[in-house]
């Protein structure tokens, strides 16, 4: 039962509801089946009796107390969930089977009923997400990232979640605060701005000054339920995965190991300090980036106080260079931004960049910057000289407002990411355009690195091999390192495996996807040769890599990974010892197969 429907949209998965893939299916079949597994359990994971839950609530005991708590907390939950996306489901699949069993007459009238349903139904799901938190606002941040998958309306909608969730009152921050430190937080602080800089699923930054010093400074607070909602989530996703897409318990673990040290914001302030060490060793810091510096002595399992970066994020410089592009053209930002992705659904992803250089933008904005320089002193003397005196309009004084020098941002990051993945085995695991800044002196700011990895050598070596030989095209060499790594398909085709690869780890370009979305395009590999089993060492190395291909697409400029990544890995495979030429299965077996996880 293949999907033969249009691309873009975002319910174009298998109708066969045991048989979808959780990387495919919309965020609401997500959220309404998480629902099913978690109303069958308890937050510890077995099932709750009527006596059990009578009894929990005759205790007086403070554990039973806690224990009476999580259990609503987790019904209270599984009931929103029910209410709100029950119904959108329902309908959903109605329109699914009805297109199936009375196909419309053109292409345009099918998707503009998808369409219906999109904008009737996405808001208020979204905004299911942001106030449940936890992993379902984790997923629908990963969903945002899947650009190619989700339906324009969708994608807007989720990408809210990178950086738009309801704060929390500043008293609970403060009161986390002062849990954290056993003392008000006015003898900590001198002032604390109570507008968040940002709020995301676990905890929340503001703006501060510190008393001592008088500094300022960036102080990130955990939520009081955050550990508790994460670890009931992780094992609602688990269980229905297990159920329905087992296939997916592997990537689900290790997204569970990987998260579990987000919770420590002491680990965090090590992260930032280590990552720091690594990019100065390399001149990539302070030269092209910086990372903020940890003061630990503040620093809490709850909170973590570092210096504070200045700049906007990333996503809203872009927003406002996107808001001027639009106007010049004439249109409004959702017009400009619908115009842009129906050009990706027309013609695909570029294979490619094809705009203006990172010099060639230099140039112009350092041409900008002097004709606005000129006109200024021009201007100054007129109002002086002419019109103070006279009593004439003044001409007054303008800024230059330069875009954002894309191509050299995706350089940088880019560079970056891969020294950190390829060199230092230590990288943050999800980038996406709320953790980055753009720095007034033009270098980027790194922040969050709570959900750092730390990747074993065999795990770097491997990742090293795989993007040398993307970046040839080696497919016999990508199959090679694949069934070493555990990899095992019904025909252990070498040209899917290839493609799975490239698409996991590598590109979205229309070369590879070859005019499909992407669901037609792995429904085309499974059916060619279905995938059997995997191993997860490499799971956040591909998120990384999918994550930092959205950035690029959020900005108009595809990313090829290996383009970047592969000849710093030959690099990295000749200063080990071992180049790429001497690799071949026994060698695999001797360096890559030590730390190798397979489900």
């Amino acid at each position: 039962c293949e999907s033969r429907d249009p691309p873009s949209q975002m319910w174009r998965s298998r109708s066969s509801f045991a048989t979808l893939k959780l990387t495919h299916i919309g965020p609401i079949t997500l959220t309404f089946a998480l629902g099913y597994a978690y109303s069958s359990t308890s937050p510890s994971g077995s099932r709750v009796s009527a006596e059990a839950v009578s009894s929990s609530s005759s205790s007086s005991s403070p554990t039973a107390t806690s224990s009476s708590s999580a259990f609503l907390t987790g019904v209270t939950r599984t009931a929103r969930l029910y209410a709100v996306a029950a119904p959108v489901v329902i309908r959903y699949r109605y329109l699914e089977q009805a297109q199936k069993l009375f196909p419309r007459s053109d292409e345009e009238t099918a998707n503009a009923e998808w369409h219906a349903l999109d904008v009737a139904h996405a808001d208020h799901i979204v905004d299911m997400l942001k106030d449940l938190r936890g992993m379902y606002t984790k997923y629908g941040q990963m969903a945002a990232g899947l650009t190619a998958n989700v339906s324009e309306h969708w994608s807007e909608r989720l990408r809210d979640l990178e950086d738009a969730v309801p704060p929390r009152p500043v008293d609970d921050v403060l009161r986390t605060i002062e849990e954290e430190t056993n003392k008000p937080w006015t003898e900590t602080f001198e002032a604390f701005d109570e507008k968040p800089l940002g709020s995301a699923s676990i905890g929340q930054v503001h703006r501060a000054t510190l008393r001592a010093s008088r500094k300022q400074v960036c102080v990130k607070v955990q939520y009081p339920d955050a550990q508790n909602l994460f670890a009931q989530d992780m094992k609602t996703i688990r269980s229905f995965c297990r159920i329905f897409a087992p296939e997916q318990v592997i990537i689900f673990d290790e997204l569970t190991r990987q998260l579990k040290e987000e919770f420590d914001y002491r680990q965090e302030a090590a992260n930032l300090n280590q990552v720091s060490a690594n990019l100065r060793a390399t001149r990539y810091l302070p030269r092209d980036v910086d990372v903020p510096k940890p003061l630990e002595k503040l620093c809490t399992r709850r909170m973590l106080v570092m210096e504070l970066l200045p700049g906007p994020k990333l996503v809203d410089g872009m927003r406002v260079c996107a808001e001027e592009e639009a106007r010049r053209l004439g249109l409004s930002l959702p017009d400009y931004e619908a115009e842009m992705r129906r050009r990706f659904d027309e013609d695909g992803v570029p294979s490619s960049y094809r705009g203006a250089s990172a010099t060639t933008i230099a140039l112009y904005t350092s041409a900008l910057r002097a004709g606005v320089a000129v006109r200024n002193v021009a201007a100054l003397t007129y109002d002086w000289t002419v019109a103070k005196p006279l009593g004439l309009r003044q001409a007054g004084w303008v800024s230059a407002r330069p875009p954002p020098n894309v191509p050299r941002i995706v350089n940088t990051l880019m560079r970056v990411h891969g020294h950190q993945l390829l060199v230092d085995g230590t990288f943050q695991s999800d980038p996406h355009a709320g953790n980055f800044l753009l720095m007034p002196d033009g270098r980027v700011g790194l922040i969050d690195y709570g959900a750092t990895k730390r990747l074993t050598r065999a795990e770097r070596l491997s990742a090293c091999l795989l993007y040398a030989a993307l970046w040839r095209g080696d497919q016999s060499r990508v199959l090679q390192l694949c069934k070493v790594g555990g990899y095992k398909s019904r025909h252990m085709d070498e040209g899917v495996a290839y493609k799975l690869c490239r698409f996991g780890f590598d590109t979205y370009g229309r070369d590879l996807l070859g005019g499909k979305n992407i669901q037609q395009f792995m429904d085309d590999l499974h059916k060619t040769d279905p995938l059997e089993e995997a191993a997860d060492n490499l799971v956040m190395a591909s998120l990384l890599s999918v994550r930092l291909r959205a950035v690029g697409l959020s900005m108009g400029y595809p990313i090829v990974c290996s383009r970047w990544w592969g000849p710093m890995a030959d690099r990295v495979l000749r200063d080990e010892g071992l180049p790429y030429e001497v690799w071949d299965e026994a060698l695999m077996q001797e360096h890559l197969t030590a730390d190798i996880r397979v489900a």
